[in-house]
């Protein structure tokens, strides 16, 4: 009896997770335009293209779809035009993984992920720990 009521909790436990995990991939499905871009250094922090994304000439969109799919839109690499980048994305938890196809390589790109007040707030550190990229995102 012990033993069933043992499994039970954790069979509920492991849903209770699974659900909250799947309610997060919910809600950040969907389209999300960028709304800032900050770099944290030592010397501080400094918001990089701040009027341009206000005023709509600097661009970036994620598509987070469903069965993992993923794409983004940029203009924002120097090019001059709106960039196109396909892939795919996998939640875990605050962990967000997602990997880009960049001429044919996967490329993983691994984001600490928070949902505060309708924005998605990516934040990636540098492997030496010295520099954070925070990337905020608004649902279009």
């Amino acid at each position: 009896m012990k033993t069933l009521i043992l499994i039970f909790i954790c069979a509920f436990i492991f849903s209770a997770n699974c659900a909250k995990e799947q309610e997060q991939q919910i809600y950040i499905n969907g389209i999300w335009g960028i709304t800032d871009l900050t770099y944290i250094t030592p010397d501080g922090t400094q918001k990089v293209m701040d009027a341009e994304i206000k005023n709509g000439s600097a661009v970036t969109d994620f598509f987070f779809m469903n069965e993992g799919k993923f794409k983004q839109t940029s203009n924002m690499s120097g090019s001059g035009t709106l960039d196109t980048y396909e892939g795919s994305w996998k939640l875990t938890g605050n962990k967000l993984i997602i990997t880009l196809l960049l001429n044919g390589q996967p490329i993983d790109v691994d984001d600490t992920c928070e949902l505060k007040n309708g924005l998605l707030i990516l934040t990636r550190t540098s492997p030496d720990g010295k520099m954070s990229i925070i990337n905020t995102f608004k649902k279009k």
